[in-house]
């Protein structure tokens, strides 16, 4: 069954890689943390010109990446490879979490609609920290749930594997209070205690760095002004978006994509329902000792996302899938058990795999993924101009500093503000050679603010390259005014 799942998984994931693609956004965060950690210089923004110490991104996956590199350079194919690896070895380690927990043919239906699951397989070959986590938060369920969790030195190890997982994205606090909640419940004090021993003493390090840093935390974006409706607006996101982790992104289209008024309510009416079924699933294992880690550990995840000012697309639901499976099969056996279908759960997980397969065969079929690529060009284009033909040396001011370095070689760094003033100042303070303007990154963005300091300050820049599509170079071309 293993071989049957690695082929299913090779088959979703490696369609939706593009192996000769570089990092994108956060991933190439990650990446240039990684290079800079393999070319010595620490763990500090290698992008940007001032290198400061770097404390948003946790270090395991970044770590990771520069022991790659180390071995076989700064190699995109390489990277992508890595992910890929840590996806299928998830998905596997998955499979044999489904049989502690269900029979085997219910495993199996649960381990298949995971392994051909669009999401999963969209981001197991990224540049990204998911799939690194979703593997050790997988192993973090997988050594809980074992026959030998009640002694002490497992806890050991699963202290070791929740602050990896901590470590390399900080939501895994969620996973470490779900799986010490789990051992309070089954009084299991002492294992608990030395599981929190251990995850402490491994986070010291990042948690003294993190001191010393001072700024730039991810504990500073939380946003307590406006609480209330942040809630409620998550709520909704979270909602649209469950049902789309396991079918397909039908609810995102319906609501911002055609964002007409009736198809938008229908498509939010059947995601409530659906993630009733769902929610109602998770509260069934919160009831099973030998499932309810299946249901702690999207509650205590959801209570954090849904106080967290960003939603990254949906993105932060992708290591819930394993479990958003497992409650959507929960939930559907109690419809069917109403029905009177003898052996509902089982139908449930089958039924929920059939639900599974057209988008991620209609995607695969199509090139979604590679189209989604191409998205990039523009960009693409724009970076390979400033790496091969830009003649005024300097660092360039971008959205992106780190996808722009990873493609040019150039330093380059962000704005936090939209103040035209402050913009200009910081161009004087570090010698900006040039501004690279983006328009439209994604969906519903916000306009790029350097567009509007582009607008307002003509007697500053001039365009250089572009506009193709939505991208412009601009060459910065008088000093600051006094």
């Amino acid at each position: 069954m293993s071989l049957i799942l690695l082929a299913m998984t090779l088959s979703s994931v490696f369609p939706n890689t593009g192996f000769r693609s570089p990092p994108r956004h956060d991933g190439a965060g990650y990446a240039v943390l990684g290079w800079s950690l393999a070319s010595g210089l620490g763990y500090r923004e290698g992008s940007h010109p001032a290198t400061p110490p770097h404390t948003h991104f946790p270090p395991v996956y970044p770590l990771v990446l520069s022991g790659l590199y180390r071995i076989a350079g700064a190699s995109f194919t390489a990277a992508h490879a890595l992910s890929v690896a840590f996806t299928v070895a998830a998905t596997i380690a998955s499979w044999y979490w489904f049989r502690r927990l269900y029979p085997s043919g219910i495993a199996l239906a649960l381990g298949s609609a995971l392994a051909v699951n669009w999401s999963w397989g969209r981001m197991g070959g990224a540049i990204q920290s998911e799939p690194l986590y979703c593997l050790l938060s997988v192993l973090t369920l997988l050594v809980a749930s074992g026959a030998r969790a009640n002694r002490p030195q497992q806890g050991i190890l699963l202290g070791l594997l929740v602050a990896a997982s901590i470590l390399t994205r900080h939501v895994g606090v969620c996973l470490a209070a779900a799986v010490v909640l789990d051992m309070l419940l089954r009084r299991r004090v002492v294992l608990a205690v030395v599981t929190l021993v251990t995850t402490s003493i491994c986070l010291v390090p990042w948690l003294a760095w993190l001191h010393r840093v001072g700024h730039g935390s991810q504990a500073s974006l939380f946003e307590f002004a406006g609480l209330p409706s942040l809630l409620g607006r998550q709520l909704l996101f979270y909602t649209r978006r469950i049902p789309d982790q396991l079918l397909g992104p039908f609810v995102e289209i319906a609501t911002v994509y055609v964002n007409r008024p009736l198809i938008s309510a229908l498509a939010t009416s059947g995601a409530i329902a659906f993630t009733a079924i769902v929610a109602l699933g998770w509260w069934r294992t919160l009831h099973s000792k030998r499932r309810r880690l299946a249901g702690l550990v999207p509650s205590c995840t959801l209570l954090l996302l849904l106080a967290w000012p960003f939603t990254e697309a949906g993105r932060f639901l992708i290591p819930l899938v394993p479990v958003l499976l497992i409650g959507a099969v929960e939930g559907g056996s109690e419809l069917f058990r109403h029905l009177r279908i003898r052996h509902p759960r089982k139908w449930a997980a089958w039924f929920l795999l059939i639900l599974s397969l057209p988008y991620p065969l209609y995607a695969i079929a199509t090139g979604r993924a590679e189209a989604q690529r191409r998205t990039y060009r523009d960009f693409d284009a724009a970076c390979a101009w400033i790496a091969h033909t830009a003649p005024t040396p300097g660092p360039i001011l971008t959205h992106y500093p780190a996808d722009l370095y990873w493609q040019t070689g150039r330093r380059a760094l962000e704005t936090s503000t939209e103040d035209p003033d402050s913009i200009d100042r910081l161009i004087d303070q570090y010698g900006v050679a040039y501004l690279l303007i983006d328009e439209n990154p994604f969906t519903n963005a916000g306009a790029d603010p350097l567009s509007r300091f582009v607008a307002s300050q003509r007697n500053r820049v001039q365009l250089a390259w572009g506009p193709q599509g939505a991208v412009s170079v601009y060459r910065v071309i008088a000093p600051a005014r006094p």
